[in-house]
């Protein structure tokens, strides 16, 4: 028997499948090694594996096993006094294997017990090097004569975690999924040889002996803090005051952090440093969208309490005319101010003014825009601090527009992204969900239509730029109806992922079709496009309503944290779209601290032969970095 008789799925889920059913007992049978890197490991397991784990070790089977350091107290004795057994005859494995392993027979601990007298387990304890939390990655792999399968995810070792949590497993067998399998595998290697930079690992006599083992119960696991001797817990904002000491120094420049990482509180960390220093007397914040601004209003509001002055707050977006009023007096005042008056703002402000001014730039890579650029041409040449925030400060495919926002606020001084937020637990992992789809031959009729557009555009004698060409082609993608009955069927059998959710579409009539799919599951949905009334958001952050639909307006500043799911009808060729887009529901949830997001993407299919399209290039991202949990 080998692992290729199995026709593994891509991935199996709790609720829809049967995890230790459907993938681990089958290919434990066929197996005759088996390794395992998890954050918690029960000897229950061994109990959920059944016969399938007998079959392992009549196949000659090994396990390796590492593992973190909480253990319940009955497998910490059963590991601490289990030790291999010489002489065991194949007559006597047999009686083992008939006795100990089969369906219904022998407790979990017993079986980690004999596992280990007969030399086929064995375990290292894995520590992070940084950070309080316990090491909490899950891989996994199969191995038989040829093959192998490797498979990450969500899942514990545990009866627990395989009866009771949802959990979501993604498997990638080596003669098919070939990179992926590998890289799993290599992984692996560098924990059991001890080469991984960020963990520790021991053996276990070494771990029990540096007392680094801690008991803990199954329903426990992961939810205690574990704190390193002799090294003091770390704090896992310190990012926000090394920006902080990076602004001071530079006095302007870019702060390049992942959305839900601080980026507002970061900023006012510096306003009071500044005032306190008395080193400013006026602090402009500008930024586009209003739902941002009066995002910024409700903070700035908050934040004047610490400062030890009488600071007025003017406004200067949607019907809020106060710019001239601040203008006449901007000492000890904040003004918010969206992009396009903000060029006033500054040309108003005297050189000594200028010179005690904090200008902030919320969401910076819009600052470099062709109009912007024309607006605010030297306007801050005179502010001495200058500030810009951003997830995604680099403007993709736009030379002049990155020097322009060097030029006006500064480069970028601190970088903060994805992986390290959630890595220390500031931003939520999460399970990504690729489906894949085929143009339809509409489609493919209208991507012959552009390119007749291009080259009539070439006979005329205006041709089309690469960008124009780039804009119509993805327009296509983007609302390829063929991505509609692949939702409606997948969203038929993942209707939770409905609960808290945003779904980005191109256009309105796109979106409109989206939600007469929405309509079969959920009545409490809206569409939140460009003129509706801001109420809508408001109705959506206080739980009134479980799903939006909207095209832009969602991608940037808003801080919604109970969001959990976002699905990707349209997608942009640069990551700044989709960083800001998933951003939105990798917010931690104070009520959910256990939350695990999800994103929704559709992946066009290459037609083999080339360079990964970009849909295929978002794949690999968006999968490497859903495999990313919490490790401080």
């Amino acid at each position: 028997m080998s692992l290729r008789e199995i026709d593994y799925k891509e991935d199996y889920r709790s609720g829809y499948d049967n995890i230790v059913e459907d993938l681990f007992r089958p290919s434990l049978a066929r197996s005759n090694n088996y390794w395992r890197a998890v954050g918690y490991f029960s000897s229950s397991a061994l109990e959920s594996f059944g016969a399938p784990l007998g079959e392992f070790i009549r196949n000659g089977g090994h396990i390796r096993l590492v593992t973190s350091v909480e253990l319940s107290q009955a497998d910490l004795e059963a590991i601490e006094n289990g030790a291999p057994r010489e002489g065991i005859c194949a007559q006597r494995l047999e009686q083992i294997i008939d006795n100990d392993f089969a369906d219904g027979v022998g407790d979990g601990t017993g079986r980690l017990l004999r596992l280990l007298e007969l030399g086929r387990l064995e375990i290292q304890i894995a520590v992070p090097k940084t950070g309080t939390g316990i090491y909490h990655e899950k891989i996994g792999l199969f191995f038989d004569d040829e093959d192998f399968i490797a498979f990450t995810g969500s899942s514990n070792e545990s009866r627990n975690a395989f009866e009771n949590n949802r959990e979501c497993v993604d498997v990638y067998p080596s003669w098919s999924s070939a990179a992926r399998a590998n890289r799993k595998k290599s992984h692996f290697e560098e924990l059991w040889n001890r080469t991984d930079q960020g963990v520790e690992v021991y053996s276990f006599p070494d771990a029990a002996r540096q007392e680094l083992i801690r008991v803990c119960g199954e329903w426990e696991a992961g939810r205690q803090q574990y704190k390193r001797k002799d090294k003091e817990e770390p704090d896992k904002w310190r990012h926000q005051d090394e920006a902080l000491e990076a602004f001071q120094a530079a006095e302007r420049g870019v702060l390049n952090m992942a959305t839900g990482t601080g980026k507002t509180r970061t900023a006012l960390k510096i306003v009071d440093a500044l005032f306190e220093r008395n080193e400013i007397d006026t602090v402009i914040v500008s930024t586009d969208g209003n739902d941002l601004l009066d995002q910024w209003y409700g903070e700035l509001l908050k934040a004047r309490k610490s400062v030890d002055r009488s600071i007025r707050v003017f406004r200067e977006y949607r019907d809020k005319k106060e710019r001239q009023s601040f203008s006449l007096d901007p000492a000890n005042a904040f003004l918010l101010v969206a992009r396009e008056p903000v060029a006033g703002a500054l040309r108003e402000l005297s050189a000594d003014e200028a010179h005690r001014t904090l200008l902030i730039h919320d969401e910076v890579h819009g600052l470099g825009s062709p109009g912007n650029r024309k607006r605010l041409s030297g306007l801050s040449d005179n502010v001495r601090f200058r500030l810009g925030l951003s997830a995604t400060p680099e403007r993709m495919y736009d030379q002049e527009g990155n020097a322009f926002i060097e030029d006006h606020i500064g480069p970028v001084i601190k970088t903060f992204g994805l992986r390290e937020a959630i890595e220390r637990g500031i931003l939520a992992p999460f399970n990504y969900y690729p489906l894949p789809y085929d143009l339809t031959d509409e489609d493919r009729e209208r991507l012959t239509a552009v390119y007749r557009k291009k080259k009539a555009r070439e006979a005329d004698g205006y041709p089309m730029s690469d960008t124009e060409l780039w804009i119509d082609l993805s327009r296509v993608y983007k609302t390829s109806e063929a991505k509609l009955p692949i939702f409606a069927e997948f969203i038929k059998n993942n209707t939770d992922l409905l609960r808290r959710c945003i779904v980005f579409a191109e256009t309105m009539a796109y979106g409109d079709k989206v939600r007469d799919i929405v309509h079969e599951h959920r009545p409490d949905f809206h569409t939140y496009y460009s003129g509706e009334h801001e109420s809508t958001l408001r109705r959506f952050a206080s739980g009134e309503l479980e799903c939006l639909i909207t095209c832009h307006r969602l991608s940037e500043g808003i801080d919604i944290k109970s969001l959990n799911t976002v699905v990707l009808f349209s997608s942009e060729r640069a990551q700044l779209e989709t960083i800001q887009r998933i951003g939105r529901c990798l917010r931690t949830n104070p009520d959910a601290p256990e939350k695990i997001a999800g994103i929704v993407d559709f992946i066009r299919e290459s037609d083999g032969g080339g360079e990964a399209n970009a849909d295929e290039l978002r794949r690999d991202w968006l999968l490497e970095l859903s495999e990313v949990r919490p490790t401080e």
